[in-house]
């Protein structure tokens, strides 16, 4: 047989072995399907009083999504997580109505908000906690304009009185994941919503998780009597 024609089948073979490798996982370490189902309800409340001017603006929110995951089992198979990590996409899908109000002097403003089973595409990450005994599910809007929920669109509407003009709500918008503090676990950003679970959930198990959490208040000769409330039931099922 001619070199060349055997030079070519080596290189051909080699190629081949190549190409095999890397679509394979690293290692030869088998990867396990995960699917996680995720339920979430809450209830929001914001309200301003001072002189002169007083607002409330309340919000009732549902929300639903499964993710699928691919992981190695040896990430699963350590009790801790310590090295957990896969990524994967999906749709999440979003349900809720509200209501603004706002006096001041003796005129009033309202809006109204309303959102029937609109979606959002996310980048969903798994990771290990930062706190004992936890891991980390990181959501991210994947899209060109950064947002979760869409604000106005068909399947969401803002129908506000005349003289007040606004694109979605001033407080637990949608678009930022229904929350009104972007302080999300040491993270200050609008497009990463991080869902702290426990590691019992993984491979099989279910949780319910406090998401969104935020309540407080202030009290100042400047910005008046402010209190906020927006606390959610988040249920977390993986299989």
């Amino acid at each position: 047989m001619p070199v060349r024609v055997v030079v070519g089948r080596a290189a051909l073979c080699a190629c081949a072995s190549v190409l095999f490798a890397a679509a394979s996982p690293a290692s030869g370490v088998s990867l396990r399907p995960v699917t996680i189902t995720l339920f979430g309800s809450g209830k929001a409340f914001w309200k301003l009083d001072r002189r002169r001017e007083a607002g409330r603006l309340a919000l009732q929110y549902r929300w639903r999504g499964t993710l699928e995951f691919a992981i190695p089992a040896p990430m699963l198979a350590d009790p801790q997580h310590r090295h957990l990590s896969a990524s994967t996409r999906g749709t999440l899908t979003a349900t809720w109505n509200g209501r603004y109000r706002s006096r001041r002097g003796d005129v009033v403003f309202t809006c109204t908000y309303r959102g029937t089973n609109a979606t959002a595409r996310v980048t969903a990450k798994l990771a290990a906690g930062r706190r004992r005994n936890t891991f980390e599910l990181r959501l991210h809007p994947r899209g060109p304009e950064d947002r979760f929920f869409p604000d106005r669109s068909r399947r969401a509407v803002v129908r506000c009185s005349p003289g007040l003009v606004q694109t979605k709500p001033a407080h637990f918008a949608p678009s930022w994941f229904f929350r009104d503090n972007l302080q999300d676990h040491g993270r200050l950003s609008s497009d990463t919503a991080i869902i702290m679970l426990p590691n019992t959930i993984l491979p099989s198990g279910s949780a319910t998780v406090a998401f969104p959490s935020e309540h407080g208040r202030n009290d100042s000769p400047a910005l008046g009597h402010l209190a906020w409330n927006n606390q959610a039931q988040t249920a977390v099922r993986a299989q």
